[in-house]
């Protein structure tokens, strides 16, 4: 089993760029913070943990969120290709997912870091608005990515949604934590020789995906 893992801000466009690898090099996609949003639904005492860690932009404790990982990761068929998003955060996940994905026999794997402007990603995340159905994203503040009626899906017409956790306050406090989480995490990679580094500068991602294409073909080939 190979896999691809994010290491990334906030609203870094993760999700554009998993989609991407789903539709074009046939990768599983798992995203922690979807497995998150979706749990924070039920209306028990973990839900309304996630739903308040989710609001604030507080990082989820590891205990339950390598539980709800491993939970996922045995969903996996052995001959599939994975992306993780959203994990690790910190040193200490990064040495514990390697535990669990040698357990898994997933110790083929890259990790791609994603650098881009603190102040972009801002617009990205507090402008981003998604469709409850058919989960199209779209951007508010971005004129390549508005929906062409306001706040209405091109696709199905529904009306669009922020996720509960996009706000400025949110995104500071997950900034913040990210910059302090991710140079460790970075060096751990880098000495493993798993790490290549990803510039995303242009809004279409056009370059992007030409560097993901050559990093990722050459590894899953």
């Amino acid at each position: 089993m190979k896999g691809v893992i994010f290491i990334a801000p906030p609203a870094a466009g993760k999700g554009t760029l998993s989609k991407y690898l789903v539709i074009h090099h046939g990768f599983k996609h798992i995203s922690i913070g979807n497995l998150f949003r979706e749990r924070a639904k039920q209306n028990d005492e973990e839900g309304i943990y996630l739903s308040k860690a989710l609001k604030t932009g507080q990082l989820i404790d590891d205990e339950r969120l390598f539980s709800m990982l491993k939970e996922e990761l045995r969903t996996v068929k052995k001959d599939e290709k994975i992306i993780l998003d959203g994990v690790p955060r910190t040193l200490q996940q990064a040495e514990k997912l390697d535990i669990i994905l040698r357990d898994l026999n997933v110790s083929d794997f890259v990790v791609l870091h994603i650098n881009i402007e603190k102040e972009i990603l801002k617009l990205r995340m507090t402008g981003r608005r998604i469709c409850p159905k058919c989960q199209n994203t779209y951007n508010i503040y971005s004129e390549k990515f508005k929906p062409h009626k306001d706040l209405t899906c091109d696709s199905c017409k529904s009306s669009l949604i922020s996720r509960e956790d996009d706000t400025e306050k949110s995104f500071n406090v997950r900034y913040e934590i990210y910059k302090e989480n991710s140079e460790p995490i970075v060096y751990y990679y880098q000495n493993q020789h798993r790490l290549y580094e990803i510039d995303l500068t242009d809004e279409d991602h056009t370059n992007t995906l030409k560097e993901i294409d050559r990093i990722v073909g050459a590894f899953v080939d």
